[in-house]
């Protein structure tokens, strides 16, 4: 079995982009036109982020980064903007930088489950199987009723030729509901 595609992936990541932090998005000061998302007054960590995630959405992705780029500047801690960052440039194909961010992510909140799934998929592309390994067993210590990463831990541990191991996830992403 294969890891999950990519599209499914990077749907997921445009999903966890969409919401993160949008509870605190103001949109009053966006004007955004086919070509351009503008924010007049981004005046701290949360608008930079936001404007990050517009940016990404719109294809921008050297812009989405600088965007990151000053919100963690103004709150180092803003582990939104951290992850963004991270998505951002795995979907570039960065994926050295993009496990720094991701880095930086669980360092500020060490219970995300969802980036230390993502940085496994980054391990797994980078054939880093042990390290996405290591990743995985973590989102599972974290969120034990994760089905993907109990998929995703079945997919690593096969490329590792631990078969019996990769079936018993397999399983438990099954009766987790996942359609494997």
């Amino acid at each position: 079995m294969m890891w999950i595609k990519r599209s499914m992936v990077l749907a997921i990541i445009l999903i966890v982009m969409c919401c993160s932090g949008c509870s605190e998005k103001n949109t009053e000061n966006i004007t955004q036109g086919p070509e351009e998302i503008v924010y007049e007054e981004a005046q701290n960590s949360t608008e930079w982020n936001n404007k990050g995630v517009d940016l990404f959405i719109a294809g921008r992705f050297e812009e989405a980064l600088q965007a990151y780029d000053k919100a963690t500047e103004l709150d180092p801690q803003n582990e939104y903007a951290w992850h963004n960052k991270g998505n951002t440039l795995a979907y570039m194909g960065r994926y050295e930088e993009a496990l720094q961010a991701y880095n930086k992510t669980v360092e500020i909140n060490p219970l995300d489950a969802n980036t230390w799934h993502i940085m496994a998929g980054v391990f797994n592309d980078l054939g880093r199987y042990e390290e996405a390994l290591e990743a995985l067993e973590k989102t599972l210590e974290i969120d034990p009723q994760y089905a993907n990463a109990w998929y995703n831990k079945g997919a690593v541990l096969e490329e590792l030729g631990r078969y019996e191991e990769a079936q018993v996830c397999y399983d438990k992403a099954r009766e987790l509901g996942l359609p494997v």
